[in-house]
Parts: C-alpha cells; structure tokens; sequence
C-alpha cells in the first residue's frame, strides 16, 4: 500500500491516518504485531491492507459487537480483563470506546509509538477524555492539529521514537 493510498480520502473522523501512516514506517524493523484498538471504516481496512502488504501481524479490537463483526475483528466484553494488555505492540491505534477508558489504556499499552485519537486539549471540542495530563509520562510526543476547530486532534507518543522530528 502506498502513502497516497492509505491517507486517501481523508474525513474528520479520519485524522488520524497521517500519523499512522509515519508510525508505521518508522517501525518497519520492529519484530512486535500492530494494534488497534477501536476498529472503523478510516483505519481498520487501511491497517488491514498495510499490514497485509508488508507482512505485518495486526491485531484488531472492538468493544462495539456490530464494529467487530463488520471488520471481522475481535469483540472485546471488558477492555480491563482482556489478554491484550500483555503483549508489546510496534505501533497501537488508540481510538476506543468508551472514550474516558483511553486514558487508562494510554497507561496499560506497551507500544513503540501510541498514536491517540481524539487528543484535544479541553475546550476545543465537545470531547475531553482527559488524556494530555499523561502525555508527561512519555519521553516524546506530538500533536496533529487540524485546522478547523471541533475536529478531533490526534497525537503519537513514544518512549523509545522522537516523533517530534516528524513532519506530518
């Protein structure tokens, strides 16, 4: 999959994908699967083709059974008690539901690069799961700020990866 295809056809809910996109390159090396967390039409088929293409293990989860079975993806009853928290992941695509749960997966996930979804500061839109206070526990991070206000924000963290010498 190229790079025009996978950031083809870009939507609000899709703002994401830029910094997925760089994730994933900058960790074509790591020996871990990629993960996402919370499928939906503007990653789970560009993950999927991805990973397919370069030969990458994807793991696809999703709390929302009609979600899960859509993409044919694992349902997940109670994020809290499932095993995917004992796994390292190369790249985790944090965009699941419910939203006031990201802050505690942004903690429990071991990934290269976390790229969050929805990680606006308060006041910018309708949403604030209240993650950014956390964004002090890893050593790197960077914002992807759209240009109109009320659509969502998405940042990439990292202990091990300085994205903020990323230009997205």
């Amino acid at each position: 999959m190229t790079k025009d295809e996978f950031l083809k056809d870009i939507n609000p809910w899709g703002s994401h994908r830029a910094l997925l996109w760089t994730a994933l390159e900058s960790t074509t090396d790591s020996p871990f699967p990629v993960v996402e967390l919370g499928c939906g039409d503007n990653s789970t088929p560009q993950l999927t083709k991805y990973c397919k293409d370069t030969q990458r293990i994807l793991f696809s989860y999703d709390s929302n059974k009609e979600w899960a079975d859509k993409f044919d993806t694992d349902y997940v009853k109670d994020w809290e008690k499932h095993p995917l928290w004992l796994s390292k992941y190369s790249v985790c695509l944090l965009d699941l539901a419910p939203g006031e749960y990201r802050k505690v997966a942004l903690m429990k996930i071991e990934a290269d690069i976390i790229v969050l979804h929805d990680s606006e500061i308060p006041g910018w839109n309708a949403s604030d799961y209240k993650v950014r206070p956390l964004f002090r526990n890893f050593k790197f991070y960077k914002d992807d700020v759209p240009k109109e206000k009320g659509q969502p924000w998405t940042t990439a963290l990292s202990n091990t990866v300085d994205v903020t010498k990323w230009n997205v």
